[in-house]
């Protein structure tokens, strides 16, 4: 009989037995290493197999880890020796998560090495998962059986062994880059898409928890407040602005709130708004929202005490902000015509009247105007807080002599002077780089400490500037940007060669053309008008080949003459937001360049803006100048303050681009395309304008099972065989990398929205459309030609309706079954899919053009814009 040292319980996801890949060699020898290794079936669960396995574990130490992660020969060594450390209830260690959105910083110690941690005597660190830890067996197994709440067993696992032993060993040089998503991983665990883990974990595991410990010792442990204020925040993470998954409906929030306010009456002022905790560590916003929550009291303010030369936000006797931590925001600094035009924010700490903030140039002082510009931060769709945001127009007069600008708090009679941030490329300075400046007029500026300073502009002066700012690129940490100097460096010389030329660059999803910036580009490139124009596309993108074919030179994506046009651009074409990201200019990249782009961005869409998109479309999200609109209720929806476009001169009537090429020539095809739904698809994790990730947890959705069950359904397969039609499900391009998962038949063709696919093609072919809630529905109206929306029950939408009313102004009849849709399909099938002509009229009424010149009326436009523009 082996006499093992270490269990290894290797579980294995979504592969066959055959499929099961070796484990790693280690410095262990095998002999010692007990593996299990176990096929892992419930997505949910992901560990459930191991822990029904634990009883078979026959090794002094037992370790749970996952096919797929990663972590150097000598890590079992390691972590089995720190686990012997009589002192250690386990060993842990440094865990990399596999992620971009790191979400574990609660629990993972930085810059350590190897250390003891002692949770009774501070609760820094503390792992709630299993995973990865070195843990003597026999107390796994009699931890194991302690568990109360079968919901939440690893929680209680780990807290029934710090409860015997409240140390364990860090282990800071050891590291396991873990292959399944975690809790912590909020956006990607895939229980975020379950209501038992909002509900379960809290209510029949947590609650109980809270209430029989403080029953016991009056205050309840600090670990457990700790716990608390984690679970709380990721399930907020979860489901913050955009990435609402929509389990909570939005009628079922508030009663939610109210159960994370109870729980939070079991944590103490003292941890809920302590800025040091690494377990309760969150912005100061979240923590005033925590306390908020706390006192159910969402008007509370904190107190602003104003001292000789510190202003303090305090909260419950606890500072959460000081004067050198208070900062506007600037989003957008811009000059036109002899006025520094600029749009900022701050965070809301101030009760109304207790200050006003102003902005001070050239020691004279000018109120900002508020407006209601889109700057929610929301939690399940529901709005938390907001910031403050604001214009200012400030004359520059014109003079040889340095002036500065600041942001002033004035409050009680005094001034203070607040810190800048920069959040987003168009704030044109960056904090990691001071040497950077911005041109404009005859002006230089540059920030430095809580000024922004503008001088008179020379050649020395910018090139000393230049020799700065190369220099300070090339020493900074790690060598982190020195493959961008040659760039920035290049960009500099070939200056004068581009001020001499206009450019105007065309986007649309990068890996995809075909949509309304295509469209205008192909129009734009038969004007004579000095004007040079480029049309932005991945090399392997089929849409590159075939627009190479068709005689066009597209730009590929981030070779040098991409990255030197962009730098250099007086205006993008884009018919999706982010620009800087499409560009491959994300927003660490973006630092250096941010003095060096003035360019003013032309929307020209890829969907129509009646729905509640501000999140994305408003004026700031990417310093958008000319908003072009098929119908007045787009503009009716944009000119909403929200939005921020009145006063602008942005948003303009033509039509737009893409449906200059829809003209109809009805086959016998149903087109199902239904938009995504942020449950369905993994995170952006490169960047924008490349095609996400696979989600292996895709066929577990309602949104599979919805449509994979249509397209299959006998009924409807029998009712296009007997009228011979057949189907076209076009997937989303969010959803297109899922397309395997799908189950195929001989009557539906499953479309990917990627390779060489065309929209157009599609569009004009179909006699019918269902969608949901997709843009698509427009093309097919503007056609005139039938759309039947399929509103499940099963899936939420993830946009709220503007200014577009399905009931009453939709193109379609509107079902919430399969089975009601099936019935409407062969109602149509059986008449030639004629669109009914209630909603003809509403197509008449909705579209304010039809002939298909919507680039001839948007070109002029985007000319004139260009005359006038004023740097």
């Amino acid at each position: 009989m082996n006499s093992y040292e270490i269990t290894v319980l290797y579980s294995c996801h979504g592969t066959s037995e055959e499929a099961v890949p070796a484990f790693p060699e280690q410095t262990v020898p095998a002999e010692q290493i007990q593996l299990i290794t176990l096929q892992e079936d419930d997505v949910y669960h992901p560990h459930k197999k191991a822990f029904e396995a634990i009883s078979r574990a026959e090794g002094k130490y037992t370790i749970l880890l996952d096919a797929g992660d990663k972590y150097d020969r000598d890590f079992l060594e390691k972590m089995h020796h720190a686990a012997k450390d009589p002192e250690a209830a386990f060993s842990m260690p440094y865990f990399i998560n596999h992620f971009v959105h790191r979400l574990n910083d609660y629990f993972t110690l930085h810059d350590v090495g190897d250390i003891t941690v002692d949770t009774g005597r501070g609760q820094e660190v503390l792992p709630l998962e299993l995973h990865g830890l070195m843990i003597r067996t026999d107390r796994l197994k009699e931890a194991l059986n302690h568990v109360v709440y079968p919901v939440e067993a690893e929680k209680q696992v780990v807290l029934s062994l710090m409860e015997q032993n409240p140390c364990f060993r860090y282990m800071g040089t050891c590291s396991l880059d873990y292959s399944v998503p975690k809790e912590c991983d909020s956006p990607y665990d895939v229980n975020c898409l379950t209501r038992e883990w909002y509900y379960d974990s809290l209510e029949q595991f947590l609650l109980p928890l809270l209430k029989e410990d403080q029953k016991t010792h009056q205050q309840v442990n600090p670990i457990y407040q700790c716990m608390t204020v984690y679970m709380i925040h990721t399930r907020m993470r979860a489901n913050i602005n955009n990435k609402n998954k929509h389990v909570i409906p939005r009628e079922d929030v508030p009663a939610y709130m109210e159960l994370y306010s109870t729980l939070l009456e079991y944590v103490t002022p003292d941890i809920l708004l302590n800025q040091k905790s690494r377990l309760t560590c969150a912005t100061p916003q979240v923590r005033l929202l925590d306390y908020r929550l706390k006192l159910r009291d969402f008007s509370y303010y904190p107190d602003l005490v104003c001292g000789k030369n510190n202003v303090q936000v305090m909260c419950a006797g606890h500072e959460i902000r000081c004067l050198k931590e208070l900062a506007v925001h600037l989003f957008l600094l811009d000059y036109k015509k002899g006025k520094l035009e600029i749009d900022g924010g701050y965070t809301d700490y101030y009760a109304p009247g207790s200050c006003e903030i102003q902005a001070k140039f050239d020691g004279r002082n000018y109120p900002v105007t508020l407006n209601e510009r889109y700057s929610m931060t929301k939690y399940f769709g529901v709005t938390a807080f907001r910031m403050k945001t604001f214009h200012v127009s400030i004359p520059v007069e014109d003079t040889d002599r340095e002036r500065k600008l600041q942001f002033v708090l004035c409050s009680q009679g005094k001034e203070y002077t607040l810190q800048y941030e920069f959040p987003v490329s168009t704030s044109h300075f960056a904090k990691d780089f001071g040497y950077m400046y911005w041109k404009f007029g005859k002006y230089l500026s540059y920030w430095k400490g809580n000024a922004i300073h503008v001088v008179r502009s020379s050649k020395l002066l910018v090139l000393r500037k230049e020799l700065c700012l190369w220099l300070q690129m090339w020493k900074k940490k790690g060598g982190a940007y020195r493959n961008e100097l040659p760039l920035k460096i290049l960009n500099f010389l070939l200056r004068p060669y581009f001020s001499r030329q206009k450019i105007w660059l065309f986007l649309d999803k990068i890996y995809k053309g075909a949509d309304s910036s295509e469209y205008m580009y192909r129009y734009a490139v038969k004007q004579k008008d000095g004007i040079k124009k480029y049309y932005l596309l991945d090399k392997n993108s089929a849409d590159y080949t075939r627009m190479r074919k068709e005689g066009y030179r597209p730009l590929v994506r981030d070779s040098l003459k991409h990255q030197l046009v962009f730098l250099n651009a007086s205006m993008v074409i884009a018919s999706n937001s982010t620009v800087f990201p499409f560009n491959n200019f994300g927003f660490v990249r973006s630092l250096p360049i941010r003095g060096d782009v003035n360019f003013d961005v032309a929307c020209v869409q890829h969907g129509m803006s009646i729905q509640k998109i501000a999140i994305a479309q408003q004026r700031l999200k990417d310093n958008t100048a000319l908003y072009f609109c098929a119908s007045k209720y787009e503009i009716e929806n944009l000119s909403k303050p929200i939005y921020d476009y009145v006063g602008y001169d942005a948003l303009k009537l033509t039509g737009v681009p893409r449906y200059d090429g829809l003209k109809s020539r009805p086959q016998k095809i149903i087109v199902i395309s239904p938009t995504w739904r942020m449950n369905s698809a993994l995170p952006v994790t490169v960047s924008e304008g490349i095609s996400r990730d696979y989600n292996p947890n895709f066929r577990e959705t309602n949104y599979y099972r919805v449509y994979n069950g249509l397209i299959n359904d006998p009924r409807l397969l029998e009712a296009v065989s007997r009228y011979g039609y057949r189907i076209q499900y076009v997937l989303h391009p969010i959803v297109s990398p899922q397309h395997e998962d799908f189950v195929k038949n001989d009557y539906v063709e499953i479309i990917p929205s990627i390779g060489d696919m065309s929209y157009e093609k599609i569009f004009c072919e179909g006699a019918l459309m269902v969608t949901d809630f997709s843009g698509v529905q427009f093309d097919f109206a503007y056609m005139r030609k039938p759309v039947v929306y399929l509103h499940h029950h099963d899936i939420p939408q993830h946009y709220e309706e503007g200014t577009f009313h399905y009931d009453t102004m939709g193109f379609g009849e509107i079902c919430h079954t399969n089975e009601e849709l099936i019935d409407v399909l062969c109602e149509y099938m059986k008449n030639d899919c004629v669109m009914p002509e209630i909603y003809r009229k509403r197509a008449d009424d909705f579209f304010a053009f039809s002939d298909n010149n919507n680039c001839e009326r948007i070109y002029p436009i985007m000319l004139e814009h260009e005359r006038n523009r004023d740097r």
